[in-house]
């Protein structure tokens, strides 16, 4: 006899059983990402994921239904991980909270991993409506933040540059992570000062008085 899982015993679980549980289902999203980076979404299967997870098969499919739960699973994990720049983007003065975004930002699309994501994400979002959906949705968020932010710099009089507020953070999102995908996947080189350059353009302030 097959014994119910904890989750129909009154959806109740020990604190152990619930660190247990969170620690396999992080050990097979871990595994998954290797996976998707290596082979990319469509070639990998829930079979490569049981076995770089060091799970069986049934025991992969009692935590993720299948392969676009994963997909799901990464994409609030990015979400999560970019909630931190958002939040960043929330301090006042606007124009220095903007420029560290920036900063970090850059730092975070320059990780090997996050560049080899991306790829995956644009070559299989063609594809994928879902998984081209989420992982937009994210996107637009973090663009939402910054245009607030760049609106919240021209009211305190930092920055002016005539551009649309959307646009400019959309150009500066897309700057930032086409330098990251040039510097790790075509060792193309972009200074830090060209980039420092580039953001003082965007947030040029009031006057052109720093």
């Amino acid at each position: 006899m097959i014994e119910k899982s904890p989750f129909h015993r009154g959806n109740r679980m020990t604190p152990k059983r619930q660190q247990q549980t969170e620690n396999r289902r992080g050990q097979i999203v871990e595994a998954a990402l290797a996976c998707f980076i290596a082979s990319g979404f469509h070639q990998t299967g829930m079979r490569d994921i049981a076995d770089a997870a060091g799970v069986s098969l049934g025991n992969l499919y009692n935590h993720f239904p299948n392969k676009q739960a994963l997909i799901a699973e990464i994409a609030a994990m990015e979400a999560l991980e970019k909630q931190n720049l958002i939040d960043t983007l929330a301090a006042d003065p606007a124009s220095p909270a903007v420029r560290d975004f920036a900063e970090r930002y850059l730092r975070l699309c320059e990780r090997p991993e996050d560049v080899s994501l991306t790829a995956e994400v644009l070559a299989e979002a063609a594809r994928d409506a879902e998984l081209a959906r989420l992982f937009a949705a994210n996107r637009r968020r973090l663009a939402s933040a910054l245009a607030d932010a760049l609106r919240r710099g021209a009211e305190q009089g930092d920055i002016d540059n005539g551009l649309p507020f959307a646009a400019c953070a959309h150009w500066l999102l897309d700057a930032l992570e086409g330098c990251a995908v040039n510097r790790v996947l075509l060792g193309a080189q972009l200074d830090d000062a060209d980039i420092s350059a580039l953001i003082d353009k965007l947030l040029s302030p009031a006057g052109g008085k720093r």
